[in-house]
């Protein structure tokens, strides 16, 4: 399983892997840091969280051309980042903060091919609550395969971060509610 990150705020830190996973499962969108020159590239993809072999993947998938495509291919490993849940508070002498919860980490993204590729579309698919039986689903999806990737991003370490209540609803006093 992917190592925990040390934070320099430990006490936001959320440190338990089964909590950690159950946020995954309440998100939808990632947005992954891959190597560029200059400067970085990020990029907003749709996830699916899976565990299996006691390793973390978030699969995802895109095209088999493009800035994504090509990146990925000379260099696999890239940073993500979630957000969970945010809240600003904004109070009436200027002070702020915002209430949050979100997951960065890092690990090696894995070109998936074939059946395998199927199977990845499939739990992505699966994830989403699409209303069609998984193996008509893989069907249907094959012909797409010539022009579709399958990612599955292996997480290597992250971190979680709460500011605020934990993944409830963020306490908001009654005057920042006014401001938004």
């Amino acid at each position: 399983m992917f190592s925990f990150i040390p934070m320099r705020k430990a006490l936001r830190a959320v440190t338990s892997v089964e909590q950690v996973l159950q946020a995954l499962n309440t998100a939808q969108e990632m947005t992954l840091a891959i190597k560029d020159e200059p400067y970085p590239y990020a990029v907003t993809v749709n996830y699916a969280p899976v565990v299996r072999d006691d390793e973390l993947y978030l699969l995802f998938h895109g095209a088999k051309v493009g800035r994504k495509f090509t990146l990925l291919k000379r260099d696999p490993h890239c940073a993500f980042t979630i957000t969970l849940r945010t809240n600003t508070l904004i109070y009436p002498d200027c002070r702020s903060t915002n209430h949050f919860a979100s997951i960065c980490g890092e690990g090696e993204v894995l070109f998936v091919e074939g059946e395998a590729a199927l199977d990845l579309l499939a739990d992505m698919m699966a994830y989403y609550k699409a209303p069609i039986e998984r193996e008509a689903l893989k069907e249907k999806m094959r012909p797409k395969l010539a022009a579709t990737q399958a990612f599955a991003l292996k997480v290597s370490a992250l971190a979680m971060k709460v500011n605020g209540e934990a993944l409830g609803q963020g306490h908001m006093p009654p005057h920042a509610a006014e401001q938004h």
